[in-house]
């Protein structure tokens, strides 16, 4: 097992005004070995990541919209611009590409109302915390060192007649339980059903709320409906303290076989 020491998904300038690359390493990939893709999630970090560098400002909420596939690719070139937004907040929008190849489309804002006073009312649920869990099977596959290497995950609760998982999240290397970490495990949204082993993901929409210091991340995910052949659902993810860092939520398209426990 190979475990990445640094951030995946962090980005680096690239040559034009708002361009930015991400070179794609083994731990931001799942698939079959041979047959390696980008996982949506690592997209949509390293497009916040993009975001926020070219912004330079933190991230609010961002929807990512996945037009086409990433097998084989070696790198994504993300093209920030801003489009709207005022003096503390900014409107922008980012477009992913595979050798000049549209893959992701995101919207997004950034940047903060200052002075403002903090109230969180969501709660995090009564759940047994993570040395109380077993580890979830994952019904995933792909080469050494490739993404389920880089993380941790144990089963809080699960209870797929009523669309309901609770997950306990953690990479492996310690990452900081950042706006790109967070964003990148929101997208582990089609594995919370057994239904949804094998599906495909349409879009992601994330809202940042807060960061928290590395350690494990409660995913609360419900499912709201299975309708034409898609899923609908949502989840909130709060750190061990019980503090919320984020709300996500997905539509993604139903295997035609699904892939049972």
């Amino acid at each position: 097992m190979t475990i990445a020491k640094f951030p995946f998904w962090r980005v680096v300038p690239g040559n034009r005004e708002g361009e930015y690359i991400l070179t794609v390493m083994p731990p931001a990939t799942v698939g079959p070995e041979g047959a390696p893709h980008v996982m949506g999630g690592v997209a949509l970090a390293a497009a916040i990541d993009a975001l926020e560098l070219a912004s330079g400002l933190p991230i609010l909420w961002a929807n990512i919209q996945f037009l086409s596939p990433t097998q084989h690719a070696e790198e994504l070139t993300i093209q920030c611009e801003q489009c709207g937004g005022g003096q503390s907040i900014g409107q922008w929008k980012a477009d992913i590409y595979v050798n000049s190849r549209p893959t992701h489309r995101i919207n997004a804002a950034l940047g903060a109302r200052e002075p403002s006073d903090r109230q969180v009312f969501c709660v995090m649920p009564d759940l047994p915390a993570p040395d109380q869990c077993d580890p979830k099977p994952l019904q995933r596959f792909g080469a050494p060192g490739s993404l389920y290497d880089q993380v941790e995950m144990r089963l809080a609760r699960s209870d797929p007649e009523n669309g309901f998982e609770a997950i306990w999240t953690r990479g492996r290397s310690g990452f900081d339980n950042d706006a790109g970490w967070v964003a990148l495990i929101s997208d582990f949204f089609l594995g919370s059903h057994p239904g949804t082993f094998g599906g495909s993901s349409l879009d992601a929409t994330f809202r940042f709320v807060q960061p928290a210091k590395p350690g494990w991340v409660l995913s609360v995910t419900e499912m709201a409906a299975f309708e034409r052949g898609v899923a609908h659902g949502s989840a909130r993810h709060f750190d061990e303290d019980g503090k919320l860092l984020a709300i996500s939520s997905q539509t993604g398209v139903l295997p035609r076989t699904p892939i049972m426990e």
